[in-house]
C-alpha cells in the first residue's frame, strides 16, 4: 500500500451565520425598551445614525472651513482609535466633548459608625446641600434600617464586624441566609461569640429579623409581644400538624384545651412571617406593552406602541458632506463608508423587524377575536405552526418574535406566548378547547364552590365534561397544581380553620 499526498476538489453547502444575520435575529427577540437601549448604544458609536429624539438636536454645521476641519478631525480620531483597538469601534466617553462637561464631584469619606459624611477639601456649600438633600429624601432600606441599630447595640469593633457580616447575609424577607457556622468561618471567630452577636441582633426592630426559619421568626415575635409561654412554643414546634388543622392532637401535645389552641392561633396570625418585607424600597418595573390592540368599526386593529419604539434615521446629508471632505484621506473615507453602510443596514433591519412583528401579531389577533370579545373562556387552541403557515414564516421566527413581547388588549396586557395553547378534545366533532380556557374554567369553578364542601377533582372533571370538553380527573389535578390550588381536603381543612377563628 503506497501513501502519497493528493489534491481533491469537493463541493458542499452549509449555512453560515453572518454577523448581520445574528444581529437581525437579535432584533426580533428584543422588546421595545430593549430596542431603545440598543439603538442608543448604536447612535453613540455611529455618527450617521439618529433616532427620533436625536433629530431635535441638529448635527454640527460644516459649511465653514473651520467646522469642516473639526468634523473631519473627529472622524480621523475615531478611525485611529478603531485601528488601535483592532477594528472595533471605540466606546470611550473621554473621546467625546460631553465628557468635559461632566459634574466633577469631590470625594466623600463615609464614617459608618457616626453616619456622617466628610467632604474632601475643595467642596463648596452648594454641592454639600445637594448631597444632603438627596440622602434625606431617599427612604431607608432594610439594610440601612438595621445598620443604624447595629451601631446602637454594639460598641467594640469585633462585635460590629461580626454584626455587619450577619447583615451581609440577611434576605429581603428579614431572615438570615446563612448558618452560624458559615458566618463564624467567614469571620474566623469562635461560634459561641457569633451566637451571642446573633441573639443581640434578633432584638432589632421590627421583631423577627435575623430568624433562621419560620418557627424562630414567630418565637422572636412572641417574646417581643410578651406572649411567650411553653404551650405556644410547643405549638410552634408542631407547625406541620397545625397546618393540617388537627387541633385535638395539638391540644394533647400542649396540655391545654382545644379552645386555647384557637386563641394561640389568633396570636400567631397577628405576627408577620416576613418582617423585612415592609422595607421593600425597590421601585417595581413598569413594563410598557410593545403592541396595542384596539377595536374599531372595521374590526380589530394592531399597532406598534410608538411611545416606546424609537424611529431610526440615517443622516444622508451629513454623510455626503463628510464624504466630500474626507476624500483626500483614505482611512477616514473607509471608516465613513463602513459607518454609513452599517447605519443603512440597521435601519432596514429594524423596519423588517417591525413588519414581521405586526404580521405575526395580526394573525394572532385574527385567530383570537372570540377571546378579545367574550373573555378567557373563548381562547382557542393555537400553535406556533398554525401562525407560521399562515404568515409564511418558519416556526422558529414566530417563536423568537413572541418570546417576550407584550400586547395590550381591552382584556388586559398579555405576553404573545400566552395566546398559544394546546387543544383539548371536545365531545362533539367541532373545534377543541384550549388548555388555558380549561384552566380558567377550573379556577372559576373552585372560586365559586362552597368552602366547607369543596369540589373534588372528579366532580370538576364531570362538570366540565358536561360543557362539551373531555376531561379526565388526573388532568384536573395536573391543572390545579399548575394554578397552585390545593386539593379538596386541604381546602376543606383551611375553611374549617378560618371558621374557628371567627
Amino acid at each position: 500500500m503506497q501513501l502519497s499526498p493528493s489534491l481533491n476538489i469537493k463541493q458542499r453547502q452549509s449555512l453560515v451565520m453572518t454577523p448581520q444575520l445574528q444581529q437581525a435575529i437579535k432584533l426580533l427577540q428584543m422588546t421595545n425598551l430593549d430596542l431603545t437601549q440598543y439603538l442608543e448604544e448604536q447612535t453613540f458609536e455611529n455618527p450617521f445614525l439618529e433616532t427620533e429624539d436625536d433629530t431635535k438636536n441638529e448635527k454640527p454645521e460644516i459649511n465653514s472651513q473651520e467646522n469642516a476641519s473639526v468634523s473631519e478631525n473627529v472622524i480621523k480620531s475615531e478611525v485611529d482609535t478603531t485601528l488601535e483597538n483592532g477594528g472595533a469601534i471605540a466606546d470611550d466617553p473621554t473621546k467625546h466633548d460631553d465628557y468635559d462637561n461632566r459634574f466633577d464631584c469631590s470625594l466623600v469619606e463615609y464614617d459608618g459608625k457616626s453616619g456622617q459624611s466628610n467632604q474632601a477639601a475643595g467642596s463648596d456649600t452648594q454641592k454639600d446641600n445637594i448631597i444632603e438633600a438627596t440622602v434625606e429624601d431617599r427612604p431607608n432600606s432594610l439594610y440601612q434600617h438595621i445598620e443604624k441599630q447595629i451601631f446602637l447595640l454594639f460598641e467594640s469593633k469585633d462585635e460590629i464586624f461580626v454584626a455587619m457580616k450577619f447583615l451581609e447575609h440577611i434576605e429581603p424577607s428579614g431572615w438570615l441566609g446563612k448558618s452560624i457556622d458559615e458566618v463564624a468561618s467567614e469571620c474566623g471567630i469562635d461560634i459561641p461569640f457569633v451566637e451571642e452577636i446573633l441573639h443581640k441582633l434578633q432584638t432589632c426592630e421590627p421583631a423577627g429579623l435575623f430568624a433562621r426559619d419560620l418557627k424562630e421568626c414567630l418565637l422572636i415575635q412572641a417574646r417581643a409581644a410578651g406572649e411567650d409561654n411553653k404551650s405556644l412554643e410547643i405549638l410552634l414546634n408542631n407547625l406541620v400538624i397545625l397546618a393540617k388543622g388537627d387541633f385535638k392532637i395539638l391540644a394533647k401535645k400542649c396540655g391545654c384545651e382545644v379552645s386555647e389552641i384557637t386563641t394561640y392561633l389568633k396570636i400567631i396570625r397577628s405576627f408577620n412571617p416576613k418582617p423585612g418585607s415592609m422595607f421593600e424600597n425597590d421601585i417595581p418595573q413598569i413594563t410598557s406593552p410593545d403592541l396595542i390592540v384596539k377595536k374599531s368599526k372595521d374590526g380589530w386593529s394592531v399597532d406598534l406602541n410608538k411611545s416606546t419604539l424609537p424611529t431610526v434615521f440615517v443622516n444622508e446629508e451629513y454623510a455626503e458632506r463628510i464624504h466630500i471632505k474626507s476624500k483626500e484621506n483614505k482611512r477616514t473615507n473607509n471608516f465613513a463608508n463602513q459607518a454609513l453602510a452599517s447605519a443603512r443596514w440597521l435601519k432596514r433591519a429594524l423596519e423588517q423587524r417591525n413588519t414581521t412583528t405586526l404580521k405575526i401579531s395580526a394573525e394572532i389577533v385574527r385567530r383570537q377575536t372570540d377571546f378579545l370579545t367574550h373573555g378567557l373562556d373563548f381562547l382557542k387552541p393555537l400553535s406556533l405552526k398554525d401562525v407560521a403557515e399562515s404568515v409564511g414564516m418558519h416556526e422558529s421566527t414566530v417563536s423568537r418574535v413572541t418570546a417576550g413581547l407584550l400586547m395590550n388588549t381591552p382584556r388586559g396586557t398579555f405576553t404573545l406566548k400566552s395566546f398559544f395553547s394546546v387543544s383539548i378534545q371536545s365531545n362533539s366533532n367541532g373545534v377543541g378547547t384550549s388548555a388555558a380556557a380549561v384552566r380558567h374554567m377550573i379556577s372559576k369553578m373552585i372560586s365559586e364552590e362552597t368552602p366547607v364542601k369543596p369540589l373534588s377533582d372528579d366532580a370538576i372533571a364531570k362538570n366540565i365534561s358536561k360543557r362539551g370538553v373531555r376531561l379526565a380527573r388526573r388532568t384536573v389535578a395536573k391543572y390545579r397544581e399548575i394554578l397552585h390550588i390545593p386539593s379538596s381536603s386541604e381546602r376543606r381543612r383551611k375553611a374549617k380553620m378560618e371558621m374557628s377563628l371567627c
